[in-house]
């Protein structure tokens, strides 16, 4: 990483259609093992949501380009915050090898946290993003206003992956081959990156809807991920496979929009249809025609449902709180009289 990317950078955007600037920060921080996470965060903050923070999570293998759309649309609302898992993206390999793990992502998410000053935070997690939500909740549940799980679930993803039964076995031969010929694995990866078909290919192992998605956005995907080193990416899969926080679900006490889509491979809707029922209280959103990527498939319509959870959710929380608040103070009153 250069000593460019490592400076703070801030600049200012026009939002033209509403006159106003919106302040842009980008930086890196060091995390719990010296690790260099960068992250960026774009919004001053508004009215629409109480000037509640909106924190991004992405998936295994991706940067922040799936959020590219809900960035654009929050961030005249509220700050919005987006960031590269270690390993991915603009943010260092981890320093100390071991840390390739769901507690490792957990503990960057809370140095992004910290460097911003956010105190308390809207969790918005894609797929394996829902993990790393979930057990940052379990840790840390007084830094977390609400959470957001797209295309996710609360562990073990191999088990369910593409709803076969065997696909967990056929990862942990994934696994031995990107450890046993980690030069052939990258060949491979730069090979299918490079081939004309890319993008049909994804439509055919059901990837994405190529009808409804941005080529451009899944190029980045692609060019991405092949720069992902196979053999962090094999562990990070293995501890995520390893990673369940079930149990976790049924303790969550903030208010919670599961969103699943009815034709995502990776992630079936029966998985977000559980973690629903799991969750105390939570609201459940399955998006029709839409696969593991609806993010940047149908945008609109998933960024005007988390739109409609936060505002009627949010103010519904701080109407209880400040109910019990008040409970509380009667209470006082009456007992020291």
């Amino acid at each position: 990483m250069s000593s460019n990317t490592r400076k703070l950078k801030t600049s200012f955007e026009h939002a033209s259609h509403l006159g106003q600037i919106i302040r842009t920060r980008e930086d890196t921080a060091p995390s719990f093992d010296g690790t260099r996470i960068w992250y960026r965060s774009v919004g001053n903050g508004g009215s629409g949501n109480g000037d509640i923070p909106i924190v991004c999570l992405n998936g295994l293998g991706c940067s922040t380009f799936y959020f590219s759309y809900l960035e654009n649309y929050f961030k005249d609302k509220t700050q919005v915050v987006t960031w590269d898992y270690r390993g991915h993206g603009r943010s260092e390999m981890p320093r100390v090898s071991k840390n390739h793990t769901v507690h490792s992502l957990k503990q960057d998410l809370k140095t992004v946290l910290d460097a911003l000053e956010i105190k308390k935070a809207i969790l918005v997690g894609h797929s394996m993003g829902a993990q790393v939500m979930f057990d940052f909740h379990a840790s840390y549940p007084h830094r977390v206003t609400a959470m957001v799980s797209c295309f996710g679930t609360s562990g073990k993803p191999m088990d369910t992956f593409y709803n076969f039964p065997l696909s967990k076995y056929a990862f942990e031969v994934i696994y031995m081959f990107n450890h046993l010929f980690p030069r052939v694995s990258n060949t491979i990866g730069t090979l299918i990156a490079k081939n004309p078909l890319w993008f049909q290919m994804g439509g055919f192992f059901k990837m994405m809807k190529p009808y409804l998605v941005d080529k451009r956005i899944m190029k980045q995907y692609l060019e991405h991920i092949i720069n992902v080193d196979a053999i962090f990416l094999s562990k990070l899969t293995r501890s995520l496979q390893e990673h369940d926080a079930e149990s976790e679900l049924k303790k969550i006490r903030v208010p919670v929009l599961v969103i699943g889509a009815d034709e995502d491979s990776f992630t079936p809707a029966w998985i977000s249809k559980k973690m629903h029922r799991q969750i105390p209280h939570s609201e459940l959103f399955i998006v029709k025609k839409g696969s593991h990527v609806a993010l940047v498939e149908q945008p609109e319509l998933i960024n005007l449902r988390i739109e409609k959870f936060i505002r009627e959710r949010l103010k519904e929380s701080r109407s209880r709180t400040s109910l019990q608040n008040g409970f509380k103070k009667v209470a006082i009153h009456a007992h020291s009289r």
